[in-house]
């Protein structure tokens, strides 16, 4: 069934995991960078979405969200708190590849939310319409960490302005993400169901040359419908795979992204020349990854430390580097101009 949303001229289209959706605007282009959240700096190991606990081009907008993996899984079998299928929030394979992400949404009582957010890889064109989805679940409580109930409104919100945590430190530090009691997706029924992902989508016309994606609940609690827990009380958690904004047309101009913070010396992208500088030269061999703006691996290799690396022959577009020297992961962000 398709519902008009409250706000704008969007809709929104509810369905479970096992129904075919029709999408309401046949798109071809993905502005969302790492979609699925697969491409990664170092496996997590913690709850917190610090740095080397998030994957590559997201950040925390408010709070502690997690990130979910099944490297995780791999490396500490079912002890871990944010491996794939199993961690601390319960059971649930990722709706595609091997990742996920997770956020409280509502508690009861106070205004508790945690939000992902990541810079689209072109702004947005006034006027133009964009078919939103995002696929949603929501923990059925595992034996680590408390969660319980259920609430609506989870979805997704575009800004002009970034309020991504960059901070490095052990706590989390960054600017509060306030309450807009407003999104340009969201589910206005209640998602309670602990098995299947739910598809949330709808469209959307641009009316701000929109920079950034942002994920979660950004309604109050009194602008939010929940179903309590069983004794009670609502703490509702939900994970996060495989988020699309498409574009109908071609014509992404990519934005000047800024590098992630590299772990290694000398690992730089040089626009003049269209060449990566890779590893320390000082150093042995560097192992290296380059993804395209899909998360997919579109070249690899081992090259001695302090190579120049040409990345002429690559399409216009956004690209990342995943590098590793002695043990140090190196992620960064470069963008192919014509």
């Amino acid at each position: 069934m398709i519902s008009k949303l409250r706000r704008g001229t969007m809709h929104r289209l509810l369905c479970g995991s096992l129904v075919v959706c029709p999408f309401l605007l046949q798109a071809q282009n993905n502005l969302v960078p790492n979609p699925s959240f697969e491409v990664l700096d170092t496996c997590p190991y913690r709850i917190g979405f610090l740095l080397g606990d998030r994957p590559s081009d997201w950040f925390s907008w408010n709070s502690t969200p997690e990130y979910f993996h099944t490297c995780a899984q791999a490396l500490n079998g079912m002890d871990t708190v944010v491996g794939v299928p199993i961690n601390g929030w319960g059971y649930q394979p990722a709706w595609h590849g091997q990742a996920y992400v997770g956020m409280h949404s509502y508690a009861t009582g106070v205004t508790f939310r945690e939000y992902v957010g990541a810079e689209l890889l072109c702004p947005m064109v006034i006027g133009r319409t964009y078919h939103i989805s995002l696929r949603v679940n929501m923990v059925n409580g595992g034996s680590t960490w408390s969660a319980g109930g259920a609430c609506n409104n989870i979805g997704a919100l575009f800004t002009m302005e970034s309020n991504a945590w960059t901070s490095t430190s052990d706590i989390p530090i960054g600017p509060p993400f306030s309450i807009r009691n407003y999104a340009h997706v969201y589910s206005e029924e209640i998602i309670s169901d602990t098995v299947n992902w739910i598809l949330v989508e709808g469209d959307f016309v641009a009316d701000s040359a929109y920079r950034h994606i942002v994920l979660g609940n950004f309604f109050d609690n009194a602008h939010t419908d929940t179903i309590p827990s069983e004794i009670g009380f609502v703490l509702a958690y939900f994970l996060i795979d495989s988020v699309a904004v498409m574009d109908e047309e071609e014509d992404c101009l990519p934005t000047a992204h800024q590098a992630i913070p590299s772990g290694i010396p000398w690992v730089q992208y040089d626009q003049g020349s269209s060449s990566l500088l890779l590893g320390d030269p000082s150093k042995g061999l560097l192992d290296y990854q380059i993804l395209n703006g899909a998360g997919s691996v579109i070249r690899s290799g081992k090259v001695v430390a302090g190579t120049r690396l040409s990345v002429a022959n690559l399409a216009t577009g956004v690209f990342i580097l995943n590098a590793e020297q002695e043990g140090k992961a190196s992620v960064l962000k470069f963008v192919v101009l014509e």
